[in-house]
């Protein structure tokens, strides 16, 4: 008989752990930073889940601050991958990436002067630079970026067409996924970007104590090969990533916790 990856979910909700990322997933495509919003349904869907699970968070790049007002105050976020984070409904910032707000307040300024506006997104401790309204940005982007981290002592990373410049401190999506999910089992991350790959080696890790998981990627015209390719679970686009939700919510509403 074949088994669904979730089908374990419906074993002991209340020890199962679901992760996800925010764009691409829980939110359509969009052209600009700013106007990535929650599809509808999905801040019910969350609740939902929440409640019959030992905990939902999102896993995000973006700021604390973008996503709480789309993302119920039961679920916990952590943004920036990891350098801040909400949790019972208290934003907090690792102490260690404070002091690197100001030097991306100054990069932020001088990338605005080299790119324009509608290509820098400030992330607070963070900055990302866009290229996806202009592909022939891309290389530019990529070359101001890496000297912008070499001569500050930051990182670079790439990114879904674009450029990101963090702190050099090591926090990404696996490592927070790994401390979220401690004492859960089973656990999911859903995802469709680079940036999602660190999560599924955070799971990867898990499973290596013997916690059951399930790697779900979203498929787009945009999602790398790579992250498709370690998938245990690939659903097309934002709308099948719903679909996903509300088919684990019927799994797990008629189960014992």
């Amino acid at each position: 008989m074949t088994h669904h990856p979730l089908d374990r979910f419906g074993w002991a909700p209340g020890r199962a752990g679901l992760f996800l990322d925010f764009d691409g997933v829980l939110s359509d495509i969009a052209p600009t930073p700013d106007s990535a919003v929650a599809r509808d349904g999905i801040p019910e869907l969350l609740e939902a889940l929440q409640e019959r699970l030992g905990r939902v968070a999102i896993v995000s790049g973006r700021p604390v601050g973008y996503l709480e007002s789309m993302i119920p105050a039961s679920v916990d976020i952590v943004g920036l991958y990891g350098l801040e984070w909400r949790s019972a409904g208290v934003h907090h910032t690792l102490h260690e990436a404070e002091p690197w707000r100001s030097v991306m307040r100054e990069l932020g300024e001088e990338a605005v002067a080299e790119f324009g506006n509608d290509v820098v997104e400030p992330k607070g401790i963070s900055l990302t630079l866009h290229y996806r309204g202009d592909a022939t940005l891309a290389q530019p982007i990529a070359a101001w970026s890496k000297e912008a981290a070499r001569s500050t002592g930051a990182e670079a990373r790439p990114a879904k067409l674009s450029y990101e410049i963090h702190p050099p401190i090591h926090r990404d999506k696996g490592t927070a996924l790994v401390k979220l999910a401690e004492d859960l089992d089973p656990v999911a991350y859903i995802g469709d970007d680079l940036g999602d790959l660190p999560a599924f080696d955070g799971l990867d890790e898990l499973a290596q104590h013997g916690v059951a998981t399930v790697r779900v990627a979203v498929s787009s015209e945009e999602a790398p090969p790579i992250l498709l390719s370690r998938a245990d679970l690939v659903v097309d686009g934002p709308e099948g990533a719903q679909a996903l939700l509300e088919e684990l919510l019927e799994r797990v509403s008629s189960a014992p916790r």
